[in-house]
């Protein structure tokens, strides 16, 4: 009898609500099997990373999508706050913005995020989200 794998587990940092229905949509119409826990707030967000460090029973995420724009810590602070982390720094993480400016492309990467995806206006590029994801997921380091 074969062991039935986990599913991936996902913590999305996202305040817009009609973004994480986008963000879930995109995911199941890509068939990416997860468990998506969604925090709206950046300060929470830092608080969940310094919980996963001190329990190590707690398992890391697979993934982080993070909104830049966070109320309490934007999500510069929050990348910086997760590579700082001892247990899970390595967490790939997909920097999801609606700026258009160059310099947020700039601090994604230089804070070592995987992608950077702009929050497009249609549905059917937001659905490309969910690709990305499940690409990102088949990676061997996540694996």
């Amino acid at each position: 009898m074969r062991e039935v794998p986990s599913p991936r587990q996902i913590v999305l940092a996202e305040d817009n609500p009609a973004d994480v229905e986008l963000v879930r949509e995109a995911l199941h119409e890509h068939d990416v099997r997860c468990e998506l826990l969604v925090i709206s707030d950046g300060e929470k967000i830092s608080t969940f990373i310094d919980k996963l460090d001190l329990d190590t029973k707690l398992p890391c995420r697979d993934l982080l999508p993070l909104d830049l724009h966070l109320p309490r810590h934007d999500g510069a602070e929050v990348l910086k706050h997760l590579r700082a982390s001892e247990r899970c720094g390595q967490t790939p993480v997909v920097v999801l913005s609606s700026s258009e400016l160059t310099a947020d492309q700039q601090n994604a990467g230089k804070n070592a995020a995987v992608h950077y995806f702009r929050k497009p206006g249609s549905l059917h590029q937001f659905m490309q989200l969910g690709k990305i994801v499940k690409e990102l997921m088949s990676r061997p380091q996540l694996s």
